[in-house]
């Protein structure tokens, strides 16, 4: 007889955890729609050169990718953001513009398993294309603030991270030719604290 079992790295959802899943996902998806956004869905299996690109990386070492029974080289989508660029690609006459995304759906990583990562797993995303304006950037953070308000997580922190804005503030500050040795010692702040961020610029 064949010993029933899993996948390391993968797992069944028992009727428990796949209820607070889906109400999760069904509250998530009424934020993304009362501002506006509309679900797309795109395959799981893609051609391996869109999803990869030249490739070479370490994202090749974590895909899943086979040959397919027809011969064409073929992998699992690992995230959502590259088959979205090819969605857009392969759309955007079909679209109005500005366009406001939600995708929430399963994605498939082949790293090494640690504990609370798995192989397969749920990711959300949603965007806004076609516009550089700043109230598309906010509504992003209005959405953020709803989603979380809506789920009861509590007290929570947005950090937003905008390089243009950065390199605005540091040409108004008269630093502008320092910008990318500035990034850099502010990308360290998690690491190394505030103090020795501080003295390094």
């Amino acid at each position: 007889m064949i010993e029933p079992r899993v996948l390391k790295g993968f797992r069944d959802y028992l009727p428990e955890a796949e209820n607070a899943r889906m109400s999760l996902v069904d509250t998530l998806e009424k934020t993304f729609r009362s501002f506006g956004f509309v679900p797309i869905d795109t395959p799981s299996l893609e051609y391996a050169e869109i999803l990869l690109g030249k490739g070479g990386g370490e994202t090749d070492k974590q895909v899943y990718r086979f040959s397919d029974n027809g011969g064409r080289d073929v992998a699992l989508r690992f995230d959502l953001t590259v088959p979205f660029a090819r969605f857009m690609a392969e759309h955007v006459d079909e679209l109005y513009l500005p366009f406001r995304r939600f995708h929430i759906a399963k994605v498939w990583r082949g790293e090494n398993t640690q504990r609370g990562r798995y192989r397969e797993f749920m990711q959300c995303d949603f965007d806004i294309v076609g516009t550089d304006s700043a109230s598309a950037d906010a509504d992003i953070v209005l959405v953020i603030a709803s989603a979380m308000e809506a789920l009861n997580v509590g007290r929570v922190s947005i950090r937003i991270n905008h390089r243009g804005l950065f390199n605005r503030f540091l040409a108004a500050a008269g630093c502008a030719e320092k910008s990318v040795s500035i990034l850099r010692t502010v990308d360290k702040l998690e690491k190394i604290g505030k103090e020795e961020t501080f003295a390094l610029l």
